[in-house]
Parts: C-alpha cells; sequence; structure tokens
C-alpha cells in the first residue's frame, strides 16, 4: 500500500554532487550502477517481493525520488511504493554469467532515471532450469559499492525470516535526517576543511597528473570493460611475495600499476586516483545511499626503489589519504580551477574490492557480479580481491579515449608488472620499467 509522502529533505554532500552530475551532464544513464545475483538454487519469487518490500520500506534513502524546484534545488522525497520484481522465465540455466548479465542490462544502461518521478532501482528475476539470477539496477544516488552490500544483506535477511515464518528484522538503517545531523557536526565540518587544505596542498606540489592516454575526451558512453584473471601460481607468487616483504597482495597491485604508468610516460610522481567508502560514522556506516568518494593518492617514486619500498609508500599513503576521504572530488576539481591548475587532479582510478561473504536465502548460496560501478572519464581497473582465490582485474574505459588495443596493452602491462616484480622483489623500480618496456606487446 502506497503511504503518505513524508515532507522533502535537503540532500547530502555526497548524494547533491551526483545529483548535480546527472543533472548537469544530461547524460542520467552514465550513472546507473548494476549487479547480477546469482543464486545456487531456486528462490520463491513471492517471497523474494514481499522481502524486497521490507527493505524498500525500510530506508527512505531507498524508497525515494529527487524532485527540484524552479531554481533547480534538488530534495530527497521519501515514496514508499516498492517496484515489482519483473519474472522472466528461462529455457536452461545460463552458461556464462557475466558475459550474459553484461548483454542483458546493456540496453537498460542506455536508459535513464527519472529522478523526480519514478523509484530509482529495477528487479528483475531470471528464472532458470535449475538456478535463478536477480538482475539489479539502480541509480548511484541510491547505492554505491557499500551500500550494495548492505542491501543484499538486509534483503537475505528478510527473505530468511519470511521462509521460516519469523517476524521480519529490523533493518536499523540510518534515515537522510540522521545522515544530515552526522554530516553538520562540529567535528565533522572540521574535518571536512582539514582535507581539503591537505588535499590542494598535495596536488600543488604534484605539478602534472599523467594518465595512460593524453586524450581529454568526454564520455559519450556507458564504459566498455575487459576482465582479466591471475592464475593460481601468478596469485601464489604475489601472495608469497607480499608476505615476504611484510605487504599485501592489493598493495603490491597498485604498485605494478604505478610501474605500467611509469614504463609509460616516464613519469615518476604517479597520482592514482584511489575510490574510498568515506563512511567513518555509525550513520554513514548504516546507510545504503551514495557515499563513496574517489581521491588523488599521489606516490613520489624514485628510480632505486625496491617492490618493498613501493608497497610501503603504497601503505602510508592510503592511510594519509583515509583521514582526508570526507572532502569531495568535485569540490576539489572546483578548488584547481578557482586557483588556475587543471581540473585532472588524478591518473587511473583505482577500485579496491575485498572479498566479502555472500548472503545465503534459505540455504540457497550465493554469487554476485558487478556489472557496473559507474563511469569514468578515462580509466578504471577494479579490483576484485577474493582472499586465496586469484583477483581478477576489470578494466573499464572511456571508449572515446582508449582504442582495444591500447586497453589490451595496459592490461598486459599491468600483469606483466605484477608477476615480474613478485618474482624478483629486489629490482629497483627503474629496472622492472626497463623491462616492461622491452615487452613487445606494449605498443600504445
Amino acid at each position: 500500500m502506497t503511504q503518505p509522502i513524508a515532507k522533502p529533505l535537503p540532500l547530502t554532500t555526497s548524494q547533491h554532487a551526483m545529483w548535480l552530475l546527472h543533472t548537469i551532464s544530461g547524460r542520467g544513464e552514465l550513472f546507473n550502477v548494476a549487479e547480477c545475483m546469482v543464486f545456487k538454487g531456486k528462490v520463491a519469487a513471492t517471497t523474494l517481493q514481499h522481502a524486497f518490500n521490507h527493505v524498500w520500506q525500510s530506508s527512505d534513502t531507498l524508497s525515494c525520488r529527487f524532485p527540484h524546484d524552479a531554481d533547480y534545488t534538488p530534495a530527497l522525497q521519501p515514496t514508499h511504493t516498492p517496484p515489482v520484481i519483473e519474472v522472466i522465465q528461462l529455457e536452461h540455466d545460463i552458461e556464462h554469467i557475466a558475459e550474459y548479465a553484461q548483454q542483458f542490462m546493456a540496453p537498460k544502461f542506455c536508459q535513464s532515471f527519472d529522478l523526480s518521478s519514478q523509484p530509482l532501482m529495477q528487479l528483475q528475476l531470471l528464472r532458470g532450469e535449475s538456478q535463478d539470477y536477480l538482475m539489479i539496477l539502480a541509480h548511484h544516488l541510491l547505492l554505491d559499492g557499500y551500500g550494495f552490500g548492505l542491501f543484499s544483506q538486509a534483503l537475505s535477511r528478510s527473505y530468511n525470516a519470511l521462509m521460516k515464518n519469523k517476524t521480519l528484522p529490523n533493518l536499523r538503517f540510518s534515515d537522510q535526517q540522521t545522515l544530515l545531523e552526522a554530516q553538520q557536526q562540529t567535528a565533522y565540518l572540521a574535518t571536512v576543511d582539514s582535507a581539503r587544505e591537505t588535499l590542494n596542498q598535495w596536488l600543488d606540489d604534484i605539478g602534472e597528473v599523467h594518465s595512460f592516454s593524453d586524450s581529454k575526451a568526454d564520455v559519450t558512453t556507458v564504459n566498455k570493460r575487459t576482465s582479466q584473471k591471475f592464475t593460481r601460481t601468478q596469485w601464489q607468487t604475489i601472495q608469497s611475495a607480499a608476505s615476504l616483504i611484510n605487504s599485501s597482495s592489493s598493495e603490491i597491485l597498485l604498485a605494478a600499476i604505478a610501474a605500467a604508468l611509469i614504463a609509460k610516460t616516464q613519469h615518476y610522481h604517479v597520482t592514482l586516483g584511489l575510490i574510498m567508502m568515506n563512511r567513518q560514522s555509525m550513520a554513514e556506516l548504516s546507510a545504503p545511499c551514495v557515499q563513496s568518494n574517489v581521491l588523488p593518492l599521489p606516490l613520489n617514486l624514485t628510480k632505486s626503489m625496491t617492490l618493498q619500498d613501493t608497497t610501503t609508500l603504497v601503505n602510508l599513503q592510503i592511510k594519509a589519504l583515509k583521514q582526508l576521504q570526507s572532502y569531495r572530488v568535485e569540490s576539489l576539481k572546483r578548488d584547481r580551477q578557482k586557483q588556475g591548475k587543471s581540473l585532472t587532479v588524478f591518473g587511473p582510478t583505482i577500485n579496491l574490492l575485498p572479498f566479502t561473504s555472500n548472503p545465503k536465502y534459505a540455504g540457497i548460496e550465493t554469487h554476485s557480479h558487478i556489472l557496473s560501478a559507474g563511469t569514468t572519464d578515462d580509466i578504471m581497473l577494479q579490483i576484485h580481491l577474493l582472499g586465496d582465490t586469484p583477483a581478477n582485474i576489470d578494466f573499464d574505459v572511456n571508449e572515446a579515449r582508449y582504442q582495444p588495443s591500447q586497453v589490451n596493452a595496459i592490461q598486459a602491462q599491468v600483469f606483466d608488472a605484477a608477476i615480474h616484480w613478485a618474482n624478483q622483489p629486489t629490482l629497483t623500480l627503474s629496472e622492472l620499467v626497463q623491462c616492461l618496456i622491452k615487452e613487445p606487446e606494449y605498443v600504445v
């Protein structure tokens, strides 16, 4: 049943930044996010709908739209009527799930949500012969990567309660008003102001920022994705190297990306863009809505650094960046424009996706495929860290800036750098770069 519409509320800084990107660009479809949840069995469709209704109605940051007034001031307006999960019957199970899901969702990626008048999430349950697949499309305003995790956990808890004839759980999502109040606290605002000063100082010290492409073409279509996975032997080598130098596998991968970028640009001061969770208070940790941020991770590397030296610097810089994650990248870019600096504040964007448990639905195991985590106007490497299972890296690119041959070369270069350095961790960075430059496949 439709509930009375509550009083509209202001947007958080993160929501307002996403709303502006959608509105100013005129290309709202670029801000869709999507996931395919694979059930290792058959679910009860009606129960799944009831569970989803409960999750939807438990959060005003999910069950909302974003109307604006004549002055284009947006507001969050709760509306408790949940979308209906469309059920589609398949003739058989899907063999290559990731590829099929991308193709199935491609037409939806090209459609823009109307922020002011429609629910900002669509779900389709594809029913195979022995297992089901839930396709979830949402606007980035509703969900980010962390938010997807909150959403899927809440959905499974609600489904499991219904299947056991138990009371639906109190999901305890933070509401919009609580988020707004938390982000207006004096301590929070002081943290944001301090982060602004530090980040701008970092960028003043960097000079020019480089990426794998010199093109500045704007994004015009949904990003193109290619993926590659380490072999088990390669991943074991990387894990062994990480243990040897008291580092982590993710830090070795970041070091390898930096080395590949140096091989391309010959500039040893590398600035990566690191996607940050940007959730520190309990209010932020309990809200599924967009809160994530991406900020520059400057690495002032030198030719004599070994793998251990480089990963140590990566670790220290990430720790420093975590203290600054509340300052929005959109605000940082505006700061740079006012100072007459370039709007480019980082090169390749890196998204570290840590291993998380996949919730069960009445004993049925699930596995999720991230189909789209939003857009990038350059290149974004999404690193899926799967515990002892070899990591997979998605290379999402702006097709206006990168040809397929360039992406293939970058992909090969990053993997070669990681494997080569893990095998010989005492190599200096300049020695590694020379090895990479000699690789015949690195032609851009």
